[in-house]
């Protein structure tokens, strides 16, 4: 999967279903099914709307093999953001075992972390990566806030390919300008969503 600051997608992030309180395989099986009818570019499994904080390792090992089995072809990122730095290891290993083309990196935190700490998850993280890395930067679900030198501490470490970005502003002149002040910060390849 070819992730730069050229390549444009489609990037659906589907619900995890759940039934009786356990992962309803065949209902998640119909919404990957149903999204590729459309034309999608990719898979975003287990982001935010895929409720992946609710589900312990092997619902979301489960998740992880469904999307990639229902998606065929098209590539499917994995979202492996977890509370301790192992759990993330060990989520980025069950994705990369079921096929994902690349994983997606929120740093979840009960308590407040300093960007070294930030860093050293990312740093950590990428150290057995096969795959693409993508950053995912939503302060309003985490509470971690990226300065730009913090991208471009994690943009540099190996495997790193592309930044989800908070919502930017209204405005387009302003929001091509915040843009513009990460680039500054990043290596060239780093792509932005």
């Amino acid at each position: 999967m070819t992730i730069g600051p050229s390549h444009r997608w489609v990037l659906p992030p589907p619900l995890t279903p759940l039934r009786d309180d356990a992962f309803d395989e065949a209902a998640y099986a119909r919404l990957i099914e149903r999204l590729l009818t459309t034309g999608v570019d990719s898979i975003g499994a287990l982001g935010s709307t895929g409720s992946y904080m609710y589900l312990d390792r092997q619902e979301r090992r489960r998740v992880a093999e469904t999307a990639v089995r229902h998606a065929g072809s098209v590539p499917v990122i994995v979202g492996i953001g977890a509370l301790r730095t192992s759990h993330v290891r060990a989520l980025a290993d069950d994705a990369q075992e079921a096929g994902s083309s690349a994983v997606l990196l929120a740093p979840v935190t009960y308590q407040a972390l300093g960007d070294d700490e930030v860093f050293a998850l990312f740093e950590d993280t990428t150290a057995d990566l096969s795959v693409p890395l993508v950053v995912y930067d939503n302060p309003g679900t985490t509470h971690v806030t990226f300065s730009d030198d913090l991208y471009a501490r994690i943009a540099a470490l190996p495997h790193v390919a592309s930044i989800k970005i908070p919502g930017v502003l209204i405005d387009p002149a302003e929001a091509a300008a915040r843009v513009q002040t990460i680039r500054k910060h990043v290596p060239p390849q780093t792509s932005f969503r």
